[in-house]
């Protein structure tokens, strides 16, 4: 497996660091905390710079590349659609068709958010209540979903709905007839998550995907949990960086904080496991790229483990800062709050261990895992 980073690939994360840190400033973030938030600048350049398309095709960069994108918009606590649109456009591509909308999103040229989790389902695709019915030649689409990640700026909607006991995927376009946006708090206000409410929705049968594309919906998925645990990992990273340069800032008793033992250990471990998180992330992105067999395995241990390390990372930034990181005007909680949010995206650690644990129970009793 080839787990080097190309030079194509360093060039691409220079430039997101760069161009996010002047577009995405966590001064954004804070907008949008206080709602005010305006992201159409940076939407535009996630277009016009194709980073929804990164890793869709023979590229160079692969998922390891998506991955490097993301954990840069979550050292910002950007507000993008960029991890689910990624993921839609690998669910269209299944589609296939001549459909417009559906093309663009397959291209990866319309930000399309994914919506699944509901009052009784969550990121396992189990307790589905929306509904998918035939009428005529097309569907009706019927439900609620909660948490979708900025709702108000996409194109489209990709939906989950359950189809005559059988899950289904809807694209419905932002601005359909029957769809609308319930605002609500979110622990993470940049990404700027409402309800979607749908009744009567109108899709034709061409931007629905039934049983064939369960192989592409679980690629896809696996995709979605991998960049996700990146922008987490890129949120804690960001705020222990921010703890280390304060601890060499403020000083108590004559001499910097970070110059005391107990800090320095402190700051030591969350380096361990902020590294760690990372290149269990890079693995299974690099898994994916290569289609290793172990692959859904490599991407259940980066979530599980790269969710814990970051929770535990952002967490040891916030004792060192002391009281004031806890304060609405420091910075460093715009930074926990995306790592908590990117935690339950696409399935939390739980979620994710008891997988593992069952696949490789199957595997030792000999069953088909």
């Amino acid at each position: 497996m080839k787990l080097t980073i190309s030079e194509d690939q360093r060039e691409l994360q220079s430039v997101a660091r760069e161009m996010l840190a002047d577009l995405a400033p966590l001064s954004l973030a804070r907008a949008f905390l206080e709602g005010e938030g305006d992201a159409a600048s940076l939407d535009g350049q996630l277009r016009d710079l194709g980073w929804y398309a990164v890793g869709l095709e023979d590229d160079g960069f692969g998922v390891q590349g998506l991955c490097m994108l993301a954990e840069r918009c979550g050292a910002q606590a950007a507000p993008t659609a960029l991890v689910d649109t990624a993921v839609a456009a690998r669910i269209a591509g299944a589609i296939g068709g001549d459909d417009e909308l559906t093309a663009r999103v397959a291209a990866g040229e319309a930000a399309t958010a994914i919506a699944v989790v509901e009052a009784g389902a969550d990121w396992t695709l189990a307790g589905v209540e929306a509904t998918l019915r035939a009428e005529g030649d097309a569907f009706v689409l019927d439900g609620v979903k909660v948490g979708v990640q900025a709702a108000p700026r996409v194109d489209a909607f990709f939906v989950l709905a359950d189809r005559a006991g059988e899950l289904a995927w809807a694209l419905v376009p932002a601005g359909a007839a029957g769809v609308t946006l319930v605002g609500g708090h979110a622990l993470d206000p940049a990404a700027d998550t409402r309800v979607v409410e749908l009744s009567g929705v109108a899709v034709p049968a061409e931007r629905v995907l039934v049983g064939d594309g369960a192989g592409a919906v679980d690629a896809a998925l696996r995709v979605g949990t991998v960049a996700t645990a990146a922008e987490a990992v890129g949120a804690a990273s960001a705020a222990l960086d921010m703890a280390i340069e304060y601890s060499r800032e403020r000083e108590q008793f004559g001499a910097p904080i970070g110059s005391f033992q107990a800090l320095k250990h402190l700051m030591a471990d969350a380096h361990v496991d902020r590294e760690s998180g990372w290149s269990s992330v890079l693995y299974a992105a690099a898994a994916l790229d290569e289609g290793d067999a172990e692959a859904d395995e490599t991407v259940a241990i980066a979530k599980a483990y790269s969710a814990r390390a970051s929770r535990a990372v952002v967490e040891a930034a916030l004792q060192v800062f002391g009281g004031i990181a806890f304060t609405w005007e420091h910075d460093a909680h715009l930074l926990q709050r995306r790592v908590l949010a990117a935690e339950r995206r696409f399935g939390d650690a739980i979620q994710h261990e008891r997988a593992l644990g069952e696949r490789l129970a199957a595997r030792q009793a000999g069953a088909p895992a």
